[in-house]
């Protein structure tokens, strides 16, 4: 008898370019069980997510896309909606998802699950004209823009568009309770390979590249560089530090993205009178040996922010990590056993924290320890890649009983 093959999914995601989301794409693809499910990833264009997946074995294919029209625009200071944009992205919504349904159905695909928030319009439209469920994995918070204007749209569509719906942190699970049951909505936290990422990693070779000797005490930072991450915060509260600990050095590891460059440059002059003891690595690949060159990860996001892969990846390289009380970062640790928790905006007490870290060796080992620990028994990508695969199993089932 000739075996059954496995269900193919088809992972669409919104782009190419390497962000939290691409790499949550990337991670699933790969530590997908060939046995239960097998992966295909849609991207819009070639770049560095269809270059890595195809280096892991994972299968790709692009699909062309008109390119979609801004929803808002600037007049002044004020952002304001553009409504044209809207009628005229709906159409072009329903070009591409013809395109990845026709992709779709030649593939045999089984079920499709959308990363990015563009993506969950078209590829969930894709789904319906292609006939098979489709599972949201939803990694953004939808902002409150216009009276709530743009959830009740994306509500709208994720109730006749989404079977079933994954959110990575408990803001997005309780903004989509509204509009979706509560069994269509799974809390699936993001995870990371504890073995990649790992207190063994040598970062040794990463100092060197900084110019940082080994006595020297690195705070880091891994994050876009954008206002809401708080990186102005975190300069300003080192500043405080940085004659108190002559052997204390910080570092921001990330890039500007969209309009953000402004920001980058106020960065940079926050931190001029600290001169190299403020270190811009920009993006970087090796995320691993990164953070395994750090003694002390900091992240200030200063708005609701849902389990972010940078501060995932640093509990997992065992790093003692001082957070910000914000929903979706805070409800991963506990103060004080696997993390330090302070204040969003609250420049002083970031700076006790740091203090804290940067006087107390053994606190600094103990913190570390327990984030690995919760790392591999919570947030491994093995639990994120079966809790994942639940999902699918649960939306295939329901649409074919």
């Amino acid at each position: 008898m000739e075996r059954r093959q496995t269900p193919l999914v088809a992972l669409v995601d919104v782009s190419a370019k390497m962000g939290g989301v691409e790499f949550s794409t990337l991670y699933l693809a790969q530590r997908m069980d060939r046995n239960r499910f097998r992966p295909l990833v849609i991207c819009p264009e070639e770049g560095d997510l269809p270059q890595r997946c195809r280096e892991s074995g994972v299968p790709v294919q692009i699909v062309r896309q008109p390119r979609l029209l801004t929803s808002s625009f600037r007049l002044g200071k004020r952002l304001m909606p553009n409504p044209l944009s809207w009628i005229v992205n709906l159409v072009l919504f329903i070009v591409i998802a013809r395109r990845i349904a026709r992709t779709v159905q030649q593939a045999g695909a089984a079920l499709i699950c959308t990363k990015g928030l563009f993506a969950h319009f078209y590829g969930g439209l894709a789904a319906r004209m292609a006939g098979v469920p489709c599972v949201w994995h939803v990694q953004d918070l939808i902002a409150n823009r216009y009276g709530g204007l743009y959830m009740r749209l994306f509500g709208m569509a994720g109730r006749l568009l989404a079977d079933r719906l994954i959110a990575d942190g408990t803001p997005i699970q309780a903004q989509w309770e509204r509009y979706l049951p509560q069994h269509r909505i799974h809390l699936i936290y993001n995870g990371v390979d504890t073995e990649q990422f790992s207190p063994e990693t040598d970062g040794t070779a990463v100092r060197a590249e900084w110019g940082v000797d080994q006595e020297t005490l690195l705070i880091g930072n891994a994050a876009r560089l954008t206002p809401w991450k708080g990186q102005d915060y975190l300069i300003s509260a080192f500043a405080t530090l940085a004659e108190s600990f002559p052997h204390a050095a910080l570092v921001l590891i990330g890039a500007p993205t969209f309009d953000n460059d402004a920001f980058e440059r106020h960065l940079r002059e926050l931190a001029a009178p600290l001169g190299k003891r403020v270190i811009f690595a920009g993006f970087r690949w090796d995320l691993p040996q990164v953070l395994a060159a750090l003694d002390i990860y900091a992240h200030i996001s200063v708005e609701k922010d849902t389990s972010p892969l940078s501060i995932v990846s640093a509990a997992a390289s065992g790093k003692p990590i001082l957070c910000t009380a914000v929903e979706g970062v805070a409800e991963l640790f506990k103060h004080g056993e696997t993390a330090l928790i302070v204040p969003p905006k609250d420049v002083p007490t970031l700076a006790e924290g740091l203090r804290q870290l940067l006087s107390e060796a053994e606190r600094r080992k103990a913190l570390g320890s327990a984030a690995r620990r919760m790392a591999e028994q919570a947030l491994s990508l093995d639990q994120f890649a079966r809790a994942c695969e639940a999902v699918f199993e649960r939306s295939l089932f329901e649409r074919h009983r």
